[in-house]
């Protein structure tokens, strides 16, 4: 007897990988007994406790063996290509690191980063008397599918006393633009300095006030960029420290959605993305990716047009 594919709406709609796993195999009539049997025929062994703890939601994928029996199983299923992959969460951290931890600029950027060119001497340990604990990041895109506005707030706590400025910095991607502005809100633009055929600015916010150590500011900001000759596909944001929470949101114009998001992690800015979780549109066309205990590395959100 040959049964046909799930209806993609059906399964895909479920909120998380365990219940999108778990409808799947449902919607199959399969037990977890037959799934593990046809696992071993492509030679993948994975046992029966594995398989109900993914389902439960106890467990998730993580190892490279794992990771394969997880694309077998979309084939398996009948599911399209990276429904699961696209709803795994970020592996749980293992030990403890300890909250100071960073990366240098280096190690962030990677060699010869046009970055480093924008801050000269200061590129390895920018910031470094002052880190951010919660940070919210909103980006608007237009009709068009360009890249419009990002704003910016940043709750921050200096590790030093006589901290009274941060630096930030914005990249744009192939195809955008260089911002047309920067306006700050909380705060006060002390400096500013761009790359532009590089594609990065960095610039230098005064806090309003000098921090002593431990004493907390807030900084809001916003870029202003111009119509691009090509859609945006991504927004990522680059963190050297660790940080307390952080929220970033993509608003689509009702005039043009994408038809797939995802959330991504990357180690360095060189590195591949990992860590992909599937993203869905709420009703005011905005997907949002939130994580709590940030690490240091790249975290981003890309979508594809239709």
């Amino acid at each position: 007897m040959t049964r046909s594919p799930a209806p993609r709406g059906e399964v895909v709609g479920a909120q998380g990988f365990s219940e999108t796993l778990r409808a799947a195999i449902t919607r199959r009539d399969l037990t977890l007994q037959r799934l593990r049997s046809r696992l071993a025929d492509r030679g993948v062994d994975i046992s029966l406790a594995t398989l109900s703890y993914w389902q439960q939601g106890r467990s998730r994928p993580e190892r490279d063996k794992s990771l394969r029996a997880l694309r077998e199983l979309e084939l398996i299923l009948d599911l399209p290509r990276d429904t699961l992959f696209d709803l795994l969460e970020p592996p749980r951290p293992r030990g403890r690191t300890p909250a100071s931890a960073g990366v240098t600029g280096s190690q962030l950027y990677g060699a010869d980063s046009p970055f480093q060119r924008v801050l000269g001497g200061s590129f390895d340990d920018f910031n470094a008397g002052v880190v951010a604990l919660n940070v919210a990041s909103t980006c608007t895109l237009d009709a068009d599918g360009c890249l419009r506005r990002v704003e910016i707030t940043q709750v921050l706590r200096a590790v030093a006393d006589g901290q009274d400025r941060f630096l930030v910095a914005h990249g744009v991607d192939e195809g955008e633009v260089m911002p047309s502005d920067l306006v700050v809100r909380d705060g006060t633009l002390l400096d500013l300095v761009a790359d532009h055929a590089n594609g990065y600015l960095a610039a230098e916010i005064h806090l309003g006030r000098t921090l002593a150590r431990n004493e907390t500011a807030v900084v809001e900001y916003a870029t202003e960029l111009g119509p691009s000759p090509a859609p945006a596909r991504l927004h990522e944001h680059r963190f050297r420290t660790p940080v307390h929470g952080f929220l970033q949101r993509v608003r689509f114009h009702e005039a043009r959605l994408p038809v797939r998001c995802h959330s991504y992690f990357r180690d360095a800015v060189p590195a591949p993305p990992t860590r992909k979780r599937r993203l869905v549109p709420d009703g005011s066309h905005v997907v949002h990716a939130f994580q709590a205990k940030c690490g240091p590395g790249v975290h981003g959100i890309a979508w594809q047009w239709g």
